[in-house]
């Protein structure tokens, strides 16, 4: 891996072109290269997605 992980385990990878990476222990999945110009999106896409499924419970 060409990238680095920080205190909070997030993979820095600005040369790295993948934006899905496994992780040290890759038994544990997958993460995501936050140097990926396509990372925010990813980021807002989950954020969402956690958000609308806690207004459908919370207004069920």
């Amino acid at each position: 891996m060409n990238g680095w992980y920080d205190g909070f385990g997030f993979y820095h990878g600005p040369d790295d072109p993948r934006l899905l990476v496994p992780k040290r222990i890759p038994v544990m999945g997958w993460t995501i290269n936050v140097s990926h110009p396509r990372a925010p999106i990813v980021g807002l896409v989950l954020g969402g997605a956690i958000f609308a499924a806690i207004l459908a419970k919370v207004f069920a």
